[in-house]
């Protein structure tokens, strides 16, 4: 109630005839600006989360060697509630191989997707980072409500197994895209380390999704180096998830052969895709993915 009534008391307060103008203005001004300071200095609370987004990952770093607290590895079965499975996962950062973008487009419309990042090492298992609005219990995303801090940001972090998985096993099952990225390891690196920085920052103060400024996109987009990527804030394609295959095109991050739309039906994986229960391990699941989409040589010049 008060969500409306607000509002209408300081257009009254503003527009309204009658002696005490200045005044009535200046206490409409001093309510708006105590909202503006309610509103942004708001923090996330802890609520009963969804069981796929219980726990906060972490990240703890020594030399080559990086440990992932709460690593995420669930197991999804078409028609079933999925069954959560969190471990702690090492990685050598020596062997770090590469990086693959990742969309999940939504519908028709293109501007609308979830993009994530894959990162690969050599024993071919495989890192996925999903930046997501994290959901109580019985509360479902809404992107409007992503623009007035309801929901925590929570960066997913997990196997392929498990957040490509989740994806394609869904009836009827989600399109995902699979694009190399170009780029040295030295710069995939420092991207990949910004990124467990930031999962660690949030762990410690929690932070809002933002449909704008904090959001799947945005956030890669902020955490990006220079050496990965420079991205100007005027460029609209930063803001909207849809045009991010354009966008690594244009930067030379992803393969420019074929226009956006031929590459997202090359690299698009749907129907036809065996569970990841049918191999041996994630990296096995990983590698049987991989052998189902065109290799950048194959590729028309």
């Amino acid at each position: 109630m008060g969500s409306f009534a607000f509002p209408l008391a300081v257009i009254a307060l503003w527009f309204a005839p009658g002696p005490w103008r200045g005044g009535r203005r200046a206490v409409a001004i001093a309510g708006l600006a105590a909202l503006f300071v309610a509103f942004f200095s708001t923090q996330p609370i802890q609520q009963d989360w969804v069981a796929l987004q219980q726990h906060n990952p972490t990240a703890k770093i020594d030399g080559n060697t990086v440990t992932i607290a709460n690593f995420r590895d669930a197991l999804h079965r078409p028609g079933e509630a999925p069954v959560p499975r969190w471990t702690t996962a090492t990685f050598d950062l020596s062997t770090l191989t590469g990086a693959d973008l990742i969309i999940q487009p939504f519908g028709n419309m293109k501007a609308l997707a979830h993009v994530m990042l894959s990162f690969g090492f050599a024993d071919g298992r495989h890192v996925v980072v999903s930046i997501e609005a994290r959901q109580a219990k019985g509360v479902a995303f809404d992107p409007l409500a992503g623009l007035f801090r309801r929901d925590p940001i929570y960066p997913e972090i997990g196997s392929e197994r498990d957040l490509i998985w989740n994806r394609l096993a869904r009836t009827p099952p989600d399109e995902v895209q699979i694009f190399p990225i170009h780029r040295d390891r030295a710069a995939i690196r420092a991207y990949f380390e910004r990124i467990l920085a930031f999962i660690n920052k949030v762990d410690a103060r929690p932070i809002f999704y933002s449909t704008l400024r904090e959001s799947c996109m945005t956030t890669l987009m902020n955490l990006a180096p220079e050496s990965f990527a420079a991205v100007p804030w005027h460029d609209i394609r930063r803001w909207i998830p849809g045009y991010a295959l354009s966008l690594f095109q244009q930067l030379g991050l992803v393969d420019d052969a074929m226009s956006p739309e031929e590459m997202a039906r090359a690299h698009g994986l749907r129907e036809g895709v065996r569970s990841p229960e049918a191999f041996a391990s994630d990296a096995a699941w990983s590698a049987y993915l991989r052998a189902k989409l065109p290799t950048v040589a194959a590729l028309p010049r």
